[in-house]
């Protein structure tokens, strides 16, 4: 059957009807949805800003680069700087009185300020202090970075965290070594590993002393800002940096001691400095430096911080003592035909032998030569010899009241002129009559002065002797703790 199809024809609505009533409400609903996600909006907003933590504030770090004639070196110095893993806020290079092209070459880096010196007659430290007084406002940290200094990538970040979070902290200062590679000749390579071995020594002391050093080497070392405000005004200086001192930086970690501040060694922060690589630049850098800390000694003042510059300068005079006691005895009993060998004065020279080697074992980058040149004992024997010879010299003037431009001397050394050989020919002749008139005293003095010489000296000899051997003893089992210098 077929089925019909039903039509329902839509009916007009009229205005006012439901539907319009119906679209009105959607429009209310649609209204107050917007509203509330408003409302959310805006209490959510308020309460991340009362309720959100504190933000700190980036400390802010300036480099202070002191160049004197550095065309050679600068352009290492900033390509390492420019590209560490935190990168300084301001880096300036502060050109003072050069003659070379070390401007020139610093003002082709983008990102680097150069200033130069105004009628600066105080050198490095005159450098330092005028740049200091120009830039320091506003700069939490100061580093102060030698020109012929490479740091590591991330070394002012090591010094920037470890400053941070070390309370008291008024600087830290990196791990120095030197690059093998800089020596052309085996002398000069010999020379750098002694000075390898040198600081290798000095560091691992001074990490296993809680990391306390009694000299911020100007090298690199990264200082809080606050603490160079505070040392400036504690001394009414022009600067943080004393003029009058031949060693700046260990004057500075004196003031900075003297105020409380914290003076560390990093255990990870690496620098690698410009080592001297002639005998007579590394003579006139030493005896800048010995006898600068001399006249620091000199001073009546004794504090906990002059106490461990004295237990220095003892250990070194010690060493020094004991040599002279051991030649002069044995040249002594020689001539008179009373000396008796012992195979115990082997001792002291193996345990020395294996101290040194265990040191150079941690000497960054080391090779067989720098472990060699340990072991073998003989070329640290004169290294430590020509120390003494350094030390003596430098207390000698100071004792005479002998005032010397240290600057100027090693500035020649480097340069390759030299200071004139007649300080050498005096020395010399001064020596060598001091030996004959001791050896004639000797061979014309009765016999039983020379028994009782012979007697005490040998026994005071044995004692500091088995005294220094125990202390080499200690230093060798000494665990390292972890550090590396």
């Amino acid at each position: 059957m077929p089925t019909k199809e039903i039509v329902i024809a839509p009916r007009p609505v009229p205005y006012g009807s439901a539907t319009n009533d119906l679209s009105d409400e959607s429009f209310a609903i649609r209204m107050a949805a917007r509203l509330g996600d408003a409302k959310r909006s805006v209490d959510r907003f308020v309460h991340e800003v009362r309720y959100r933590p504190p933000r700190s504030r980036t400390a802010r770090m300036l480099v202070l680069i002191p160049a004197h004639n550095e065309e050679a070196t600068i352009a290492k110095t900033l390509d390492a700087l420019l590209t560490q893993s935190r990168v300084p806020d301001r880096i300036v290079v502060i050109a003072d009185n050069c003659t070379d092209d070390t401007e020139k070459i610093a003002r082709r880096y983008r990102g680097v300020t150069v200033m130069r010196t105004v009628d600066n007659h105080d050198r490095k430290v005159g450098a330092l202090n005028q740049a200091w007084r120009r830039w320091q406002a506003g700069y939490d940290f100061i580093a102060g970075i030698d020109a012929d200094t490479q740091l590591a990538p991330d070394c002012l970040q090591q010094l920037e965290e470890e400053l941070a979070n070390t309370p008291r902290a008024g600087g830290v200062m990196a791990r120095y070594t030197f690059d093998q590679r800089l020596g052309s000749t085996p002398m000069a390579r010999l020379l750098i590993r002694l000075q390898r071995l040198e600081f290798a020594s000095w560091t691992m002391d001074a990490l296993q002393k809680n990391r306390t050093t009694y000299v911020l080497g100007g090298q690199a070392s990264l200082f809080n800002a606050d603490a160079l405000r505070r040392v400036t005004e504690r001394n009414n200086t022009p600067g943080p940096w004393d003029a009058s001192a031949q060693v700046e930086d260990m004057q500075l970690t004196g003031d900075l001691r003297a105020m409380r501040y914290e003076t560390l060694v990093s255990p990870t922060a690496r620098a690698h400095a410009g080592a001297m690589l002639t005998v007579r630049s590394l003579w006139a850098q030493r005896r800048k430096w010995d006898e600068g800390m001399a006249r620091l000694l000199a001073k009546p003042a004794l504090s906990k911080w002059t106490a461990t510059l004295w237990r220095q300068q003892l250990s070194l005079l010690s060493n020094g003592v004991t040599r002279l006691m051991f030649l002069f005895l044995l040249t002594f009993s020689l001539m008179v035909h009373q000396f008796v060998w012992s195979w115990w004065w082997l001792t002291p020279t193996v345990v020395a032998s294996l101290l040194n080697a265990r040191v150079a074992w941690r000497v960054p980058n080391r090779t067989m030569g720098d472990v060699l040149t340990a072991a073998l004992l003989v070329p640290v024997e004169f290294y430590l010899w020509f120390r003494l010879a350094c030390t003596t010299a430098s207390w000698s003037n100071v004792l005479a009241g002998i005032k010397r431009d240290g600057w100027e001397d090693q500035a020649r050394a480097e340069r390759g002129a030299s200071n004139g050989p007649g300080r050498i020919i005096t020395a010399v002749a001064i020596i060598a009559v001091l030996a004959g008139l001791t050896v004639f005293g000797w061979l014309n003095a009765p016999l039983w002065l020379q028994e009782r010489v012979l007697t005490v000296g040998w026994s005071l000899l044995a004692v500091v002797t088995v005294l220094q051997t125990l202390l080499m003893l200690i230093r060798l089992v000494r665990p390292s703790r972890g550090y590396r210098p």
